[in-house]
């Protein structure tokens, strides 16, 4: 029960109780955090494809079941990876908003889950072209997902 005459102010949002010094590198987590989050969804959009369309491929041995399965455990990893990413980025925001010290180093980690789930989601095209024996695109696939993994860390490597 409210006293009468009294004046309800309401609480101070998330980013207004960011110091104005960390207030971009708050926006930013948050940015990635939505990110992360769409591909998570992505990711569950490809391991509902693969699992629909190629189970029943799988279950009756016109493709490679160790293929399959590892295209599946390539999923499941990257969505995981890609969670705790996205966990990561919203501890990031929490530090900031508590002005916990501990803020870079949660941004370090989530940085490390994203790069190596992207590492992962590069790959899954390649697995599900080489289980349905798409060899020749399958190949071409490889050879782009090295290049994707080698940009990735001379790009990792210069700003670390």
């Amino acid at each position: 029960m409210v006293p009468a005459g009294s004046v309800l102010t309401p609480a101070p949002s998330a980013e207004e109780s960011v110091s104005p010094a960390h207030l971009t590198e708050y926006e930013d987590a948050n940015q990635n955090r939505s990110l992360t989050a769409g591909l998570g969804g992505t990711c569950i959009a490809i391991l509902t494809f693969v699992l629909i369309f190629l189970y029943d491929r799988a279950a009756a041995g016109q493709i490679n079941n160790l293929l399959y399965q590892a295209t599946l455990l390539n999923i499941v990893v990257s969505l995981f990876l890609i969670s705790l990413a996205s966990l990561n980025y919203w501890f990031v925001m929490e530090a900031l908003r508590t002005h916990h010290p501990r803020a870079p180093v949660y941004e370090r980690r989530a940085d490390g889950f994203f790069a190596a789930s992207l590492v992962l989601l590069l790959l899954e095209p390649t697995l599900i072209l080489v289980t349905v024996k798409l060899y020749y695109v399958g190949a071409v696939a490889v050879v782009l997902w090295v290049v994707g993994v080698l940009a990735l860390a001379s790009g990792w490597r210069e700003v670390r």
